[in-house]
């Protein structure tokens, strides 16, 4: 009842979070105080034991996740980060919000929008090994001579985009490179719509993609967008006439979080970083990969942000300013597809508000909630971090691809002639 408003106040969540548990205790009290000591006594312990049994179960789920989520954080071994350590500055993922952070940003016109150019970049560390790229002149996962040529497509977005845990070559931009589109990531870890925004008034006039795609995830995007909306700097990315800067003006703060970041990237990675830098315990004791498995988990509630709707429109203004075209990709979470009892109902909050939003400003949606779930094992288009597999970055290609022909005919007549 503490996060009412949060968990508690729509039908689907009230009947999960409240009602039924509820029905359950008072279930338990009245057998306790009605029923005779020996009925009580087996009620009771009945209940115990099926408590006993999920939280076991939670505890081996928790055991299993655990190399992924150190992964998830970098965690390297004694021989994965001497070679590291022999092949120049490495620094493990980080966020725009913390590069900002440290170096002190408070205006949009000098604010780190990129990453570091031409770095090393540890996305994960699955068992041990580094999972790397090199970033771009520019501090993105692209191939430089992407650059040369006339950009057809620029993808905004978070880890999705920027590749997370995706060998070169597997990510959702160089599937569409392999598609034949001159298509650029401008995606990092940690980004919402805001920040994504931000990058493409930066960057956008530089480069003048005909399509531009905003890959929204309806993971933590709307929570992302809130949080971002809270930084003045940022918020001012909403404004007519905002100063997005360039990376010149940028180039002190970024150097400044990039000693700090590559001091932070010689510490390792140990358990207590789990407990200390991410919700594991919280997650245990509310048994929420147990109930994930069994379709009980829900998102909580969204509510309209109208500043949403002005983000897109702002968006579209500035594709629109050199002849472009803004499109969403709408990514659905892997919760979703972790149960045989649909829950739609509850997560389709977001993507409603998601979908209205675009249809009033006119914006062209690619939704693969739709495509995921028509697969017949939604499941492979998710890796064990719960970001794209192989299979879900090469289905999103095909998609966007296949959209992108509907409305453009240049792209039309090359991926699908009609002789």
């Amino acid at each position: 009842m503490l996060n009412f408003n949060e968990f508690g106040s729509e039908t689907p969540h009230f009947l999960r979070y409240v009602l039924i548990p509820s029905l359950i205790g008072v279930g338990f009290l009245l057998v306790g105080w009605l029923a005779r000591p020996q009925w009580a006594a087996i009620a009771g312990l009945s209940g115990l034991a099926a408590l006993v049994a999920l939280f076991a179960f939670e505890a081996l789920l928790t055991f299993q996740s655990v190399p992924v989520r150190l992964a998830m954080l970098g965690q390297l071994s004694d021989e994965s980060r001497e070679t590291l350590a022999r092949s120049g500055k490495v620094v493990r993922g980080f966020t725009l919000a913390r590069l900002n952070n440290i170096a002190g940003t408070d205006s949009l016109s000098n604010a780190v929008l990129s990453g570091f150019p031409n770095a090393k970049v540890i996305l994960c560390t699955p068992g041990g090994k580094s999972v790397t790229y090199t970033a771009d002149r520019y501090g993105f996962n692209n191939p430089n001579q992407i650059y040369d040529s006339r950009m057809e497509l620029m993808l905004l977005g978070d880890s999705f985009v920027e590749g997370f845990c995706l060998p070169p070559g597997d990510d959702l931009a160089s599937r569409l490179r392999d598609r034949g589109l001159v298509a650029a990531s401008m995606g990092i870890r940690g980004n919402g719509p805001l920040l994504e925004l931000a990058t493409l008034g930066r960057f956008g006039q530089m480069f003048r993609p005909r399509h531009v795609a905003m890959v929204f995830f309806e993971g933590n995007d709307w929570d992302n967008f809130e949080n971002e909306l809270k930084q003045p700097w940022l918020r001012s990315a909403l404004a007519p006439n905002a100063d997005f800067g360039s990376q010149a003006q940028a180039s002190k703060p970024l150097q400044l979080a990039r000693t700090s970041l590559e001091e932070a990237s010689q510490e390792p990675i140990t358990f207590m970083d789990l407990v200390t830098r991410t919700e594991m315990l919280r997650n245990f004791f509310a048994l929420q990969l147990t109930l994930t498995r069994l379709g009980l988990v829900y998102p909580k509630i969204a509510r309209t942000i109208p500043e949403f709707r002005d983000t897109l429109r702002q968006a579209k203004a500035i594709t629109r300013s050199w002849g472009g075209r803004f499109t969403i990709v709408y990514v659905p979470r892997v919760d979703r597809f972790m149960s045989r009892m649909s829950t739609d109902q509850a997560f389709d909050q977001i993507r409603t508000l998601v979908l209205e939003a675009a249809a009033a400003e006119g914006i062209q949606v690619i939704d693969l909630y739709e495509a995921f779930r028509d697969e017949h094992t939604p499941m492979r288009m998710y890796a064990p971090d719960s970001h794209f597999s192989r299979d879900g970055a090469s289905v999103a290609a095909d998609l966007i691809v296949q959209n992108l022909a509907t409305v453009d005919h240049a792209f039309a007549d090359r991926f699908y002639p009609t002789n």
